[in-house]
């Protein structure tokens, strides 16, 4: 028993290193899928000129320059708890995010295994429209240590789904020392340079390009949804970064199936290999026609 535990703990230290987080304490096993092919919470589609053929599956683009990010700031920033804390109920969440629908923000934490511990919501703290902080205390309840993500995000008042993401790797403890480390202001990690916000997409193609990074084997996926909020589109792709953990363009296109022009969101997350498959979300939204 004791040599299936320390296998466990070990895979788990190396899924999560490969992700870029720090490597957390560990204690209950995590289920960890051989491949990523998450199935992201919904988000819509984009507008852009069509193209060709679409991209086939996890196709590695060829580009010829690496590109940095931009120095735009993270949409939703998470200051408090940096990745690695330690932390006991409750936990306080704090930051700073673009204005969103009503200033609401929903926040929620999931344990290594995809199970969603805890959810709430909390307010920015400005007024409609602009950039504001944020901060609020997450109570919860758990057994020993986890390996958990603490998630903070938009969600679209038009589908319900989610419209920007940004997450934190920490180790929740039933008691003990807490330890919160800090986080120096990042950067925003995907940028989508086209499809551009209000787009008109038509003839079942759009291609989707940018600047991101990607947490694990490089991978983005890229997904369109339609007015209501169902996938109407979806395709994987390979960060051209010059190494692990580096930003670098991604080029695809992706084709989608709609009935009538309406609106819709295109949408980049970095999938992850466990919690619930979502590190990082980021779309746009457009106009969809058949």
């Amino acid at each position: 028993m004791k040599q299936m535990v320390s296998i466990l703990t070990l895979t788990l230290a190396l899924v999560l290193g490969a992700c870029n987080f720090p490597l957390l304490g560990t204690e209950g096993p995590t289920s960890i899928p051989e491949s990523v092919s998450p199935e992201v919470v919904e988000t819509a589609a984009p507008p852009t000129r069509p193209v060709s053929q679409p991209a086939p599956v996890d196709t590695e683009v060829s580009l010829p320059t690496q590109r940095p990010l931009r120095g735009s700031e993270e949409a939703i920033a998470i200051f408090e708890p940096g990745p690695g804390s330690r932390l006991t109920s409750p936990a306080r969440v704090a930051g700073m995010a673009d204005p969103t629908f009503e200033q609401g923000l929903s926040i929620r934490i999931v344990l290594d295994d995809g199970t969603v511990l805890t959810q709430t919501v909390t307010m920015i703290k400005a007024e409609w429209g602009v950039r504001g902080p944020y901060e609020v205390e997450v109570p919860f309840e758990i057994q020993g240590q986890r390996n958990a993500l603490i998630q903070v995000y938009d969600v679209s008042a038009r589908d319900g789904g989610i419209i920007h993401l940004n997450s934190v790797g920490v180790t929740l403890m039933e008691g003990g020392e807490v330890e919160v480390r800090e986080v120096s202001p990042r950067t925003e990690a995907i940028i989508i340079e086209q499809p551009a916000m209000g787009d008109r997409i038509s003839g079942g193609v759009v291609h989707v390009e940018g600047i991101g990074i990607a947490s694990f084997e490089g991978t983005l996926v890229v997904e369109v949804y339609d007015a209501v909020g169902n996938k109407v589109g979806q395709q994987s792709l390979i960060v051209a970064a010059p190494e692990m953990g580096q930003p670098g363009p991604f080029s695809v296109d992706v084709s989608y199936e709609v009935q009538e022009e309406g609106p819709g969101r295109i949408v980049v997350v970095d999938p992850l290999p466990a919690f619930d498959g979502i590190g990082h979300i980021v779309s746009v939204e457009v106009i969809l026609s058949p």
